[in-house]
């Protein structure tokens, strides 16, 4: 599979639509910095993985490298979209296209298939990426400057899945089975440990109660007291004895709570019956009655009063109208002899004396008015003072009742407490029988409680013999699974023996392929000629499970600390290289380099120029970014351009609106058949 085009619009510095049919033989890609040379490079890696893998910081700043994937400049682009287009052998085309909303039309599994072949190391997808797409900020980082053991797993998934992977797959299960095994076999033994302890403590209190056995006979006639005998075997009457304990426990509780309540009553009784207190309420009762009676009274007294005062007040209201009238015809005075108010014949000494005894009632009337208000006043304060004393006789008769309320409150609870606990309320009224009672039920608890104690301990003694059988068969048990134990132990070292093994026989096999590949790393490596005295570079394989590979120059010196950047730079493009050329696993035969030449001096740029020749000769496409335009020329001159796989040359750069943009295409032509010999004198005399 090579690569046929790359087709992308809206994708970081490209806003409109740039299709790019590459070479099948080599493309040079030439721009100045920062024109977007790159960012065809991210296109194909963007649309096989999904992501670009050369940003090492996924986020700054609340922003990520998504963010920075689709068009982020002025002006929106008519879509958001990346093409990558392959070419097999045969013709047959394959593409991915992956948008900023949908995603892409191929699933990894699709991809991988056309671009990868037998045996593939673990993401195979990223691994492919990584060796095919050699860009000038990891070539040392992806070389040189790795750990050792990093060194080593990038080799070996270059080299993909190697033979006794399922072989070291199946040693692990093995070890996994046979750790749970084990595991399993250690957990009975625990069980069986912990049987066996618990059976000697048993054993113990067995040995403890036989030593207790003398008190049988006592025990017996306790029981023999309080159980009467039945016609069952010791044992079911014990047993008996033991189901009767929760409800005699039950019984002596009720019974204590009784006898304490029946003493609070007759503490209480007793005070409320005593002769000061039987005085004080038939004083309070009397009391009560007299200032009711007293109150009812007095209440008549000022109805009787109120009534008075109303009359009286009507009365004055008719004294003040005749007032009023006597006043007038005062003023009028007779009118012919005659009265003005009756119309009556009077003389003058008539109508002064009719006017005076009119003046008479009157102030008689007003009397009588304020007679009756002081009345009715007294009266209102007389019935006041008496309700006030009836109040205060209710509330001396309440506090009494109050406690006769209590007590009846206390001899219910009494009662609910015999209902509660199933006793017979015969002796409520009686403290001191349920005292006794209560001492009583306490005293044969115990009794019971004793003989039982002592009737077990000589059972025990029955109990020891059969205790000391199942001891001894669980020692039998514990030592059988600790031997199981050893065994399943043993079985884990052998798995585990074993897994090294096979781990050890696949770094070997590692280590062979490595060997075929030893050669293509020197071959590159003397190409590049990174020194000038250090010709060759040679590795080193060590450990058993951890593998860890060093590349060594010289006298067996790390070329990451004596290179300079420029040589370290150019063993790291050698051992790359390698690593691309030793894939079998990859069907995608492109080469691609995004400006491999940064601080590389002018003599190693030309090295490796016919080292890309020379991979150009033997069939691999090249497609390689370069800044510099003499270089991008050399490149177009030394790659070889045929007729089935010819090459072609893009120029890059931003466009009159400010993005980036492909702004010359040029098709390099094959060499003519026979062009070279013409000018070779020696050939052209033969």
């Amino acid at each position: 599979m090579r690569l046929d085009y790359i087709e992308i619009c809206g994708f970081r510095g490209f806003r409109e639509k740039v299709r790019v049919d590459f070479g099948q033989g080599f493309t040079v890609i030439t721009g100045r910095n920062g024109v977007g040379k790159s960012t065809l490079c991210d296109a194909v890696e963007f649309a096989i993985l999904g992501e670009i893998a050369k940003y090492t910081v996924e986020s700054a700043s609340k922003e990520s490298v998504r963010d920075y994937i689709w068009w982020r400049g002025d002006g929106s682009p008519s879509s958001h979209y990346v093409i990558a287009s392959f070419v097999g052998r045969g013709g047959k085309t394959f593409s991915i296209t992956r948008t900023r909303d949908g995603g892409a039309d191929k699933t990894p599994a699709e991809i991988e298939s056309q671009l990868c072949q037998g045996a593939a190391p673990d993401d195979p997808l990223k691994q492919l990426c990584k060796t095919t797409v050699i860009r000038d900020e990891w070539i040392a980082s992806l070389s040189l400057d790795l750990s050792e053991t990093q060194r080593f797993d990038l080799v070996r998934a270059a080299l993909g899945s190697v033979e006794g992977t399922d072989l070291a797959a199946k040693a692990k299960a093995v070890v996994t089975l046979a750790e749970s095994a084990c595991g399993r076999v250690e957990t009975s033994y625990q069980q069986a440990r912990s049987a066996l302890q618990s059976g000697l403590v048993q054993l113990s209190e067995a040995n403890d109660a036989a030593n207790r056995s003398s008190d049988v006979s006592a025990a017996l006639a306790v029981l023999d007291r309080i159980i009467p005998p039945t016609d069952g075997e010791l044992a079911q009457r014990i047993d008996l004895a033991q189901r009767t304990l929760p409800d005699r426990r039950r019984r002596l509780e009720g019974l204590g709570l009784a006898a304490f309540e029946g003493n609070e009553i007759a503490a209480r009784k007793k005070a409320l019956n005593s002769p000061d207190e039987v005085v004080r309420r038939e004083t309070a009762n009397a009391a009560l009655e007299t200032a009711r009676s007293n109150f009812d009274r007095l209440k008549a007294e000022l109805e009787v009063a109120q009534r008075a005062y109303d009359l009286e007040a009507r009365a004055n209201e008719i004294a003040a109208s005749l007032s009023i009238l006597v006043e007038h015809g005062e003023a009028l005075g007779l009118h012919d002899e005659h009265c003005p108010l009756c119309a009556a014949t009077r003389t003058d000494a008539e109508f002064a004396a009719g006017i005076q005894s009119a003046r008479a009632r009157i102030n008689q009337l007003a009397e009588g008015v304020n007679a009756a208000r002081d009345r009715l006043a007294s009266a209102r304060q007389a019935a006041s003072r008496a309700e006030q004393q009836v109040a205060e006789a209710q509330a001396v008769w309440d506090s009494i009742e109050q406690q006769l309320r209590t007590l009846r409150a206390r001899e219910e609870a009494l009662l609910d407490i015999f209902q509660r606990y199933g006793l017979n309320p015969t002796n409520a009224a009686n403290p001191d029988v349920l005292d006794r009672d209560a001492r009583d039920e306490r005293e044969q608890l115990v009794e019971l409680e004793r003989a039982l104690n002592a009737l077990e301990a000589s059972r025990a003694v029955e109990a020891l013999t059969s205790v000391d059988a199942r001891v001894s068969l669980l020692r039998r048990q514990a030592d059988a699974v600790a031997d199981e134990l050893a065994r399943a132990q043993s079985a884990v070292t052998a798995a585990k023996s074993l897994e090294k093994s096979v781990r050890r026989s696949a770094g070997e096999i590692v280590d062979e392929r490595l060997a075929r590949i030893s050669p293509l790393l020197n071959e590159i490596y003397q190409r590049l000629r990174p020194h000038a005295n250090w010709r060759s570079i040679d590795y080193s394989i060590r450990g058993d499970v951890r593998r860890f590979l060093s590349l060594k120059v010289g006298d067996d010196l790390n070329p990451q600390f004596v290179f300079s950047s420029g040589q370290r730079r150019a063993a790291g493009l050698a051992f790359l290289l390698s690593v691309h050329l030793a894939r079998p696993w990859s069907r995608w035969e492109t080469l691609m380099l995004d400006d491999p030449v940064q601080h590389i001096d002018d003599f190693r740029a030309l090295q490796l120029v016919e080292v890309l020749s020379s991979l150009r000769q033997a069939g691999r496409q090249i497609v390689v970014a370069v800044e510099d335009e003499a270089l991008a020329d050399l490149l177009c001159r030394r790659m070889l351009s045929t007729p089935e796989q010819g090459g072609r040359r893009y120029t890059i750069d931003f466009n009159e609106r400010g993005a980036a943009d492909v702004t010359s295409r040029l098709d390099i032509p094959p060499m003519a058949s026979g062009i070279l010999r013409q000018f070779d004198g020696a050939q052209a005399t033969a």
